[in-house]
């Protein structure tokens, strides 16, 4: 900065007349006040400002000519009494200035080792009273209106002043909250597309079906007879199998349990039926080799999906002792038994219908996930948005002033 025009002055602090030397940069804007008194020594920096939303006039007041450069000792920085003080305070409306009691001026106290701490209270009223001095003489300058349209122009000039680049990054902010809503959105619209989907038309089962599976224990195709029975709300088929092979009792088939699409994919074998009180299992679990099992398994890529592989299920245990390892032929047959029955509901020909009856059934629970997680970002949307909208604003402002 190039300061010109020394005036010589008096700014009267605590009932006695500070001598100054007041001069003003015509490129920057800004008026430096050079104190020169016996209790308060120092430069002061006066820098307007725009604020966005207000058409007053306000002024950042810096203490020193060099605060990005604290270290070593500088005798620009004001000394009240003897505490050196470094840091700024504003805005301030220069035309509303409260009153020197009211004005809080910010400001650390630079102690001798050049470590920085609170501003003793005494030293506060003080350096309260020089702000209010300097800006009140400030507030009068015969060129106020030239230094802001300067400092308007030189803030236009910046291409990396600090308000720009914390609109940049607010707006990055911006475009990640978005990008976080996007599939929230999309699952949302998907899922009301379900809802509002015709009713499937689900499949009339035969009484009685025949499934191919894979003997465990020579390698041969066997038929497994079982009595199927549709779910409808639920888009599962109940297998009860009752013969072929060692298996005998209910498999409750359907997509992935836990997919969170709104038509779920992959595929979900269940032992037994309907849950019976106090995590006692289900209805009708199936029994093999004289064992009764419990658990169930889920995949969620059903292509994958062989009459060999996966080779073993998992998430199967027996139910009366569910600590006690399940001997490997009786692994096997289950494991078989359930890769069957997998692939039979895969290979449906109406699995489609199923699939849809699925999703209709899980719409209101799915819903409730993405919906709070839209709102909260909206939310968070809505704030960086006004902080961006504030930022234009400033710039705006400084715009007009420049031209």
């Amino acid at each position: 900065m190039s300061f010109h025009s020394p005036t010589e002055l008096q700014l009267p602090i605590r009932d006695a007349a500070v001598p100054a030397v007041g001069t003003f940069d015509r490129f920057t804007g800004q008026a430096r006040y050079q104190l020169a008194g016996d209790e308060v020594r120092g430069s002061f920096i006066v820098v307007p400002e725009t604020v966005p939303g207000s058409d007053g006039c306000h002024v950042r007041v810096v203490y020193g000519d060099h605060p990005a450069q604290p270290q070593p000792e500088r005798t620009d920085e004001p000394r009240i009494r003897r505490t050196r003080v470094r840091g700024e305070c504003g805005p301030l409306a220069v035309d509303a200035l409260p009153e020197r009691h009211h004005l809080h001026a910010r400001g650390e106290w630079v102690r001798s080792d050049g470590t920085l701490g609170t501003v003793p209270r005494s030293t506060h009223r003080h350096l309260a009273e020089v702000v209010h001095a300097v800006v009140t003489h400030w507030a009068t300058r015969p060129n106020r209106e030239g230094l802001i349209r300067a400092a308007a122009r030189h803030a236009q000039q910046q291409p990396d002043i600090p308000a720009q680049a914390a609109r940049e990054a607010v707006e990055r902010e911006l475009d990640g909250i978005r990008a976080q809503i996007a599939p929230h959105w999309t699952l949302l619209q998907q899922l009301e597309a379900v809802a509002q989907a015709d009713a499937p038309r689900l499949p009339v089962l035969p009484r009685g079906v025949h499934i191919d599976y894979l003997d465990p224990v020579n390698g041969t195709t066997g038929i497994m007879t079982a009595l199927p029975r549709l779910n409808a709300h639920e888009g599962t088929v109940t297998y009860t199998v009752t013969g072929g092979g060692r298996v005998r009792g209910d498999f409750t088939v359907g997509p992935d349990r836990y997919s969170r699409d709104a038509l779920p994919g992959g595929v979900s074998v269940q032992l037994g039926t309907t849950p019976l009180p106090e995590g006692a299992g289900r209805e009708n679990e199936p029994v093999v080799n004289g064992i009764r099992l419990r658990g169930s398994w889920n995949c969620t890529d059903a292509h994958a999906l062989t009459p060999a592989l996966p080779e073993v299920v998992t998430g199967i245990q027996r139910a009366g002792a569910p600590d006690r390892p399940i001997p490997a032929s009786t692994a096997a047959w289950i494991s078989t038994a359930v890769r069957a029955l997998a692939i039979a509901y895969r290979d449906h020909g109406n699995v489609d219908a199923l699939r849809l009856a699925a999703g209709k059934s899980r719409v209101d629970q799915l819903r409730q996930v993405p919906v709070q997680a839209v709102v909260e970002l909206r939310r968070q949307e809505s704030a960086a948005e006004a902080r961006v909208t504030a930022s234009l604003e400033a710039e705006a402002a400084f715009a007009s002033l420049s031209a």
